[in-house]
């Protein structure tokens, strides 16, 4: 049984259709929702310029208001995202139980934050990669998830399209 899925987003093309596909299977299952979106840390090169010319207080307060002001507009660009798709806020619908922004190592944080919520099941969407499936590619968290997760990972294709939905999603 399904009760609690894992819907990732990397913030691209394909997130409104993935949405969508995993809003219809959480009704289906009467389960809920927990969306995550991962806010990968700052590059190597980039912390080893800002460390030999910066000092280490300096280096540490920026990075410190980098990253909640990052963490806290990718929240709420999910949070209208949502409301949007939905037609109703997170408080007012019954799928989205929770809207989580992390900033870390993507595969790491997605497996960890599925342990935390216990989710049944995780979905991702299909973007550009290395990995090639039936023409279509895998990105690099998108593989890792699949072979290290112990939950099932349901990977949804990008749709070319007009408003890049499955025919049987459009809204009349």
């Amino acid at each position: 049984m399904i009760k609690t899925i894992l819907y990732t987003t990397a913030l691209s093309s394909y997130t409104r259709p993935v949405l969508r596909f995993t809003v219809d299977l959480a009704k289906q299952y009467n389960a809920k929702i927990v969306l995550l979106h991962v806010v990968e840390p700052l590059s190597s090169s980039v912390r080893f310029l800002m460390d030999n010319y910066l000092s280490s207080d300096k280096v540490e307060e920026l990075h410190r208001e980098a990253t909640t002001g990052i963490l806290e507009k990718f929240h709420r660009r999910l949070e209208a995202f949502c409301a949007e798709e939905l037609g109703s806020t997170l408080e007012q619908t019954q799928v989205i139980s929770e809207i989580r922004v992390i900033s870390g190592v993507p595969h790491e944080v997605i497996l960890r934050e599925a342990d935390r919520c216990s989710a049944d099941l995780i979905t991702m969407g299909m973007h550009a990669g290395s990995s090639t499936l039936g023409g279509s590619t895998l990105g690099s968290t998108t593989r890792r998830i699949t072979l290290m997760s112990k939950r099932p990972v349901l990977i949804v294709p990008f749709v070319q399209g007009p408003d890049n939905e499955w025919p049987s999603q459009r809204r009349v």
